[in-house]
């Protein structure tokens, strides 16, 4: 694990940082922007199993990087993604999941150097007031000093699964449940910021590389937002695509990452690294 440290471009009101980050392999970069209630090691078998370099940080609200602050808002993790991309050097794949989709869209708006754009169930705040409700309930179970409910309804309203899944992982994982509740108020200020987002569709006409947009089958479904926002992506981004993986939910990081190596490695036209 590594540290970038950092202070914002053009941007006085938000505060320097440092973040950790992990890297794989040499040549070509990839840059991946995680989503919430996940760290940069979450994604390593995805990470290793890509052609060149692969650079994973650890956003904000994660061990080794900085605190999100008082001022913490969704341009916040632009800013920090840009200067990661930076570092990277120019002509990367840059992949962006779930919210790290809605950070890795507006970074994309706002450069010319990217190789391709890829998005895995990526979301944008389409509908506020269910968002609303679910930091109210959300809330509700921090205030009681609640987090298991608190990340139950991350879950089950956020990433849609189910009570009988939910309740599998809590006590067939008792360790990566305890390790997730540690992100629980991370998560609700990051979905806090993704709703304070006055968001424009027509700055997705901006975006003028390659993009490739992964939606998990499972994924697809009402009231979810990840199929909507997928939609709206490729009917606007000028040079976009739509690939649906079959039988994925949210995780084929964690749970199918051969799927999504693959279909990133396409993105920038070369096959992935074949595990001996």
């Amino acid at each position: 694990m590594l540290t970038l440290s950092f202070q914002p471009v053009n941007a006085p009101n938000i505060p320097g940082t440092s973040l950790s980050y992990d890297t794989h392999g040499e040549g070509g970069v990839s840059v991946i922007a995680h989503g919430v209630q996940t760290i940069a090691g979450h994604w390593s078998a995805v990470a290793s199993g890509l052609p060149g370099r692969t650079l994973v940080a650890n956003r904000r609200g994660r061990a080794g990087s900085g605190e999100l602050g008082p001022d913490y808002a969704l341009g916040t993790e632009v800013s920090d993604l840009n200067r990661v991309l930076d570092f990277a050097g120019p002509n990367a794949v840059l992949v962006g999941h779930s919210y790290g989709g809605a950070i890795a869209l507006l970074a994309a708006a706002e450069r010319e150097d990217l190789a391709a754009l890829v998005l895995y169930d990526p979301v944008l705040p389409l509908d506020k007031s269910a968002n609303a409700a679910t930091l109210d309930r959300i809330d509700a179970a921090l205030a009681k000093g609640d987090r298991d409910e608190a990340f139950r309804v991350v879950l089950a309203e956020v990433v849609g699964d189910s009570a009988e899944n939910i309740e599998a992982f809590r006590t067939g994982a008792p360790d990566d449940w305890a390790a997730m509740l540690e992100l629980v108020e991370s998560t609700r200020a990051e979905l806090a910021a993704l709703n304070d987002l006055e968001f424009d569709p027509a700055v997705l006409d901006k975006i003028t590389v390659p993009t490739t947009v992964l939606l998990g089958e499972l994924s697809d479904r009402e009231p979810l937002a990840f199929g909507p926002t997928s939609r709206l992506v490729v009917d606007r981004v000028p040079d976009a695509e739509l690939v649906v993986l079959p039988g994925q939910h949210h995780v084929a990081h964690a749970q199918a990452p051969e799927l999504l190596v693959e279909r990133i490695a396409a993105a920038r036209g070369v096959a992935p690294v074949l595990s001996a």
